[in-house]
């Protein structure tokens, strides 16, 4: 399993994603200086250096994730109990506490939200934690061949799949057809004025060795703690193995006559879909 510090070292497509998206919605964020909430913060150097310092300098933020490590980790080295902080709380409970229901101007979620099984009741708890008329703004991975694709490989695995249990928890929105207009139904029936939900495609060049140690650190893998030292090693050699053969296959069943890549870097496109939601909850 990555340490939370380690895992900081991987995150670069996370920070160039959400370096862009929050220059896209720029207009929106400019007056944002109540109380924000960062979902899935991890080690929290995205939230202190990137999400914080691109908001009102009277802005104060929580992060919060569902892993203790991870938010031991961010308070000692981001959080300073005062504009920022890191709190544990799994966004999918059915029993929200009191302490956050109605208490955010603005609620951010970036890579995240993909991993979530009740995307309705996630979205529930945002809606309740949102003081009237606030915002949400959420980047949420949506189609991920490669990485979805080989979790159904690995989980023919006998030696792995009594371990991972409950496939749905793995699938997020990958299933869907048309991911944003699914979504959009579930804000609007939640009671969200949705003012924008958008399904795009990311296209990057990135080493299948760096983004699997960066996705088995998430809590939907947690099941790796209960595996043997030498069974989480066959885990991750076997995980990455496939993420690449997966990798190349896409990449040739794309492949054109252009070049679409510098053959000095001898990494293949790694493309996947993302959801953008920028939405408001209901004033009354």
């Amino acid at each position: 399993m990555v340490e939370p510090a380690q895992y900081s070292l991987f995150d670069n497509e996370c920070k160039k994603n959400v370096s862009s998206l929050l220059n896209e919605f720029a207009k929106e964020l400019k007056n944002i200086s109540g109380k924000c909430m960062d979902i899935g913060s991890g080690p929290g150097d995205i939230t202190k250096e990137i999400l914080l310092p691109f908001l009102d300098p009277n802005a104060t933020m929580i992060g919060i994730d569902i892993m203790e490590k991870m938010v031991k980790y961010a308070n000692e080295t981001y959080g300073d109990g005062k504009r920022l902080k890191f709190e544990v709380l799994d966004i999918q409970t059915k029993n929200l506490p009191e302490k956050y229901i109605s208490k955010f101007d603005h609620i951010f979620s970036f890579h995240t939200l993909q991993w979530c099984n009740d995307i309705r009741q996630t979205f529930k708890n945002i809606y309740c934690m949102l003081r009237p008329g606030k915002t949400m703004l959420i980047l949420s991975i949506a189609h991920h061949t490669i990485f979805y694709e080989s979790l159904k490989v690995i989980m023919q695995d006998m030696r792995f799949a009594s371990y991972m249990k409950d496939k749905k928890k793995y699938a997020g929105f990958h299933h869907s057809v048309q991911p944003d207009k699914e979504l959009k139904e579930i804000l609007e029936n939640i009671g969200f004025q949705v003012h924008h939900c958008s399904h795009r495609e990311i296209n990057s060049f990135l080493s299948v060795k760096k983004f699997v140690p960066m996705v088995i650190s998430q809590h939907s893998f947690a099941f790796l703690e209960q595996l043997s030292h030498k069974l989480r090693i066959e885990f991750q050699n076997k995980f990455t193995r496939i993420c690449e053969e997966m990798q190349n296959k896409e990449y040739t069943s794309k492949q054109t006559n252009d070049k679409l890549y510098d053959d000095e870097k001898k990494e293949d496109p790694f493309n996947y879909t993302v959801l953008v939601i920028y939405a408001q909850k209901n004033v009354s």
